[in-house]
Formats: structure tokens, C-alpha cells, sequence
């Protein structure tokens, strides 16, 4: 007859409680009260285990607990998509339980992260249908890039439209909401839904008012289910925000349990708290699953300054960044991502040559006029050359804007970064392209005379070459265009 292990109380402290007893109990063991309050083992002493409580309510000192068969986890599958969960799996979104077959496996939260011999070059690149990114900042499939800003500076409109854009390209996309307000969270299910978006997405949430200890959960919650997904061959898009209150529900958790402060009061063991959960995502070999976990961590950033203890922690865990300004998104730049000081490590290797060489042409100009544009405010004639780079420049920052939940193909972002280089375009000022972008884009989508060009872009050797097509359909182009 099993016997099973039981434990007591000897102090509590909010939602931290410490038992005596559990000779074999292990870290991640689930334990519940008499009453039926659960908790789960967070550390183990020489006398005492520390346990976080799932479940809110009054326990007193002397209070019973067991050991239950159970490990901290929660079970996944397919019937998770188009919901809205919280960390323990179960629903929020008022549709009612989980439609799950019989006998579904529980998955543990607090994995280790796969080796290294289970992954593989990250090759492909994940398109997210804005052009700034796909050409300037792309990203690979299972990389791992930060996204962070100052609060209005446009994060979430960009993550939103990302996965908006994953509709039929059989991505799989997990939300962490860490600590949002109910409000928030029913306000991205509303905009999923209208655009048909939640059928491939996972919404993981907790509201601010919940137990510390749920929404510390959140992230590790997303990435199990990102690697249900990932083991079956899919490509996970995987959001988490934002790890900014994941680290302030840590600090408060860590402190009330009497651990050390050590910079900004955070516990030592905070960077390996957020890099032991971001090692998960990756782009994995065939023999473990294939498909790959394409990690977006936010972190929102306090009056600009991005040199804080998280901001930087999570920067050097991260493949690159993504940084967002709350200035030029008043301006109306959108995405308002400031592309001097944003990078993507990897992502580089995973274009083809023609957006290779293309986007390295653009940085220049852009980093040349911001050079130039200093010198420009004192001098009241400039030389044709620096007027020419500045024109550039205002050309690329407003082919650049791109309207919330649109989508472009990857060869008319190329065309649209690749026409400021044609004639027809070189007097053109950036009123002029405010007034025909979309003109210009649904031509390319739309007109029969244009298909031959896009389907020429992928099988071009540089970029000269996407030019001089561009060159010969100038006529085309100044028929639609409107003049200024």
C-alpha cells in the first residue's frame, strides 16, 4: 500500500510557506492542505521546504499538507488553440473547459533547455510581413530578439500585427500576457478574433491582481506549450510581455523568501531566471521534432534609459534587438523602431543576397544622412551629393512606414526599398510618396503589367539588377502616380 508523504507547517509568509517533513519530496513537486490549497516546491533547506502557493487562502501554522502524484505542469495539445488560458491551463476566456481527448499527457513547466545537439543553423528567415523588419532588421526562424521601448512608443501594435501576419503559413503563435490588466487581455482576443487570427494562436495571461506566484509562471507556462508545438514540426512564434514584471514579481517573491538583494534589490539569480527560460526557444534537428520556437521577450523601458540592470541582462541572452522610441511614434513613424540602434545577430544569414546587399545600401544612406544632417543646419547650400542623401534618406523612412495590420510581400518590400535608387524617383520628395505609396503597392499587387517584375525579384543575383528593371517600368510607374 502506497504511503503518502505529508508535511506541516511551521510558518507562512503571504503567499510563501515553509513545511517540515517530505523526506524524498524534489523541487517542482505539487503539494495541497487539507482544504485543498495547492503549492508547489520552490526551494528545499536542510529543515525546511519553501512552498508557492497556487491557490489563495489562510494557512496556519500546524496546517497538513501532501505530496501529491503530480508535478508542476499542465496538460497540452491541439485543443489549446483559439484559447485563452492561464499558467495552471485553465480557461479565461469564458468559452468554457478545454475540449481534450481522454489520457492527454501533463507537460512539466520548468524544463531543462534542449542541448546543443538537438539544434541546427538557423537558415530560414521568419517573415512578419513588415518591411522594416524583413529587410533592414530581419529575423531567422528560432532566434531570439528583444523588443523593447518606452511605453506608447507602438510594441504591442507591432506584435500584433506579426502575428496577424502568420495567417496561412502554418505558424503557431503563444502570447504570455505577465501581469496585464483583464482589460488588455480581452482587448487582444477581441482584435485576434475580428482578424481571424486566434485559430493558430495560444493566449497565455494573468491580470496584475493575481498571486505572484501565477504570473511568475506565465513564461515558463508559453514556452512548454511552444514546444508541444515545436516537437510536432511547427514553427512557433512565441511573445512574451513582458519579462520587465516577470523580474518585479520574481524581486518581490525572492524578497519576502529573505534572498540576498543584490543590484536594483533583484536577486542574484535573476539572469539565470530569464536565460534559463529563453535557452528554450531555438530552431531544432529533425530528430528532435524539427520546427522551431522564434522568441519575442519585451521589456518596457523607464524614461528611455536602457542600461538597467533587466534591459541589459536580457539584451546579452537575446540574438539582438528591437529598439522602439515613444518620440517617433508620436511623429507618426510606424513601426517606430530606431534602426541605428537596433540589430538582429543572425537574421542576416538567413536572407538572400538580392535583400542582402539591397538593405546594406539602405543602412548606409540612413547612417550618411544622420551624419550629414548635423551639418546640413548650418549651411545654407549643400553640395547636389548631400542633398541627394538626404532626400534618400526621407524616402526610405516614409516607404518604410507601414499601416497597423497590413502585410507586404517579401519582393514589394524589396521593389519599394529598391525604387529611391531609380531616376523616376530621384526629385521625388517625400510628400510625393505619402501620397502614392499605396498607389505604387497595389500596382505591384494588382496590375498585370507588374507581375513579370515580381516574379523576376527572386531569381535576381544583386541588387543593380532589381534597379534596372525598376528603370524600364518608369513610365508605367509615373502613369499611375499622382503628381505632387
Amino acid at each position: 500500500m502506497n504511503q503518502t508523504e505529508v508535511g506541516y507547517v511551521v510558518s507562512s509568509r503571504n503567499f510563501l510557506i515553509y513545511l517540515d517533513g517530505f523526506p524524498t519530496i524534489r523541487i517542482n513537486d505539487m503539494v495541497e492542505s487539507d482544504n485543498g490549497l495547492r503549492g508547489w516546491i520552490n526551494s528545499i533547506s536542510e529543515n525546511t521546504v519553501e512552498v508557492l502557493m497556487l491557490d489563495e487562502g489562510v494557512v496556519k501554522p500546524k496546517t497538513q499538507f501532501r505530496k501529491l502524484d503530480t508535478r508542476l505542469g499542465l496538460p497540452t495539445g491541439d485543443f489549446l488553440l483559439g484559447r485563452a488560458i492561464n499558467p495552471l491551463g485553465i480557461p479565461i476566456d469564458g468559452k468554457g473547459l478545454l475540449s481534450r481527448t481522454k489520457n492527454v499527457a501533463m507537460s512539466e513547466l520548468d524544463r531543462e533547455a534542449s542541448g546543443i545537439e538537438s539544434r541546427q543553423f538557423i537558415a530560414n528567415q521568419f517573415l512578419t510581413g513588415i518591411t522594416l523588419i524583413d529587410t533592414l532588421i530581419p529575423l531567422g526562424r528560432g532566434q531570439r530578439e528583444l523588443v523593447l521601448g518606452d511605453a506608447h512608443s507602438g510594441k504591442t501594435g507591432f506584435l500584433i500585427n506579426a502575428i496577424v501576419n502568420q495567417k496561412n503559413t502554418g505558424v503557431i503563435c503563444v502570447i504570455a500576457l505577465i501581469g496585464k490588466p483583464a482589460v488588455t487581455v480581452k482587448n487582444l482576443i477581441d482584435v485576434l478574433k475580428s482578424n481571424k487570427a486566434l485559430d493558430y494562436t495560444v493566449i497565455v495571461a494573468t491580470s496584475s491582481s493575481e498571486a505572484a506566484p501565477l504570473i511568475f509562471l506565465t513564461p515558463k507556462t508559453a514556452f512548454t506549450i511552444a514546444e508541444y508545438f515545436q516537437k510536432k514540426g511547427k514553427h512557433v512564434l512565441l511573445v512574451l510581455d513582458d519579462l520587465g514584471s516577470h523580474a518585479k514579481i520574481y524581486r518581490e517573491i525572492a524578497l519576502l523568501g529573505n534572498k540576498p538583494p543584490g543590484k536594483e534589490s533583484y536577486p542574484g539569480d535573476i539572469f539565470y531566471q530569464h536565460a534559463h527560460l529563453l535557452e528554450r526557444a531555438g530552431n531544432f534537428l529533425p530528430q528532435y521534432g524539427g520546427g522551431s520556437i522564434t522568441a519575442l521577450p519585451v521589456v518596457e523601458l523607464n524614461l528611455t534609459d536602457f542600461t538597467t540592470l533587466i534591459p541589459t541582462n536580457l539584451m546579452s541572452m537575446t540574438d539582438g534587438h528591437l529598439l522602439f522610441r515613444a518620440g517617433m511614434h508620436a511623429q507618426g513613424q510606424t513601426p517606430a523602431i530606431d534602426i541605428s540602434l537596433s540589430v538582429s545577430r543572425v537574421g542576416r544569414q538567413t536572407q538572400n543576397k538580392v535583400s542582402n546587399l539591397l538593405s546594406t545600401r539602405v543602412r548606409q544612406i540612413l547612417s550618411a544622412a544622420a551624419d550629414l544632417e548635423t551639418i546640413s543646419r548650418f549651411s545654407s547650400e549643400l553640395p547636389p551629393e548631400t542633398q541627394l542623401i538626404l532626400r534618400r534618406k526621407d524616402q526610405f523612412m516614409e516607404l518604410l512606414k507601414q499601416d497597423p495590420l497590413t502585410m507586404l510581400s517579401k519582393e514589394v518590400q524589396l521593389i519599394l526599398l529598391a525604387l529611391p535608387f531609380t531616376t523616376f524617383f530621384k526629385d521625388k520628395t517625400r510628400s510625393f510618396i505619402e501620397k502614392n505609396k499605396r498607389v505604387i503597392i497595389d500596382a505591384f499587387q494588382n496590375n498585370p503589367q507588374l507581375a513579370p517584375v515580381i516574379r523576376s525579384v527572386n531569381k535576381l543575383n544583386n541588387e543593380e539588377e532589381l534597379i534596372k528593371i525598376l528603370e524600364s517600368i518608369g513610365g508605367i510607374l509615373s502613369k499611375i502616380c499622382q503628381t505632387p
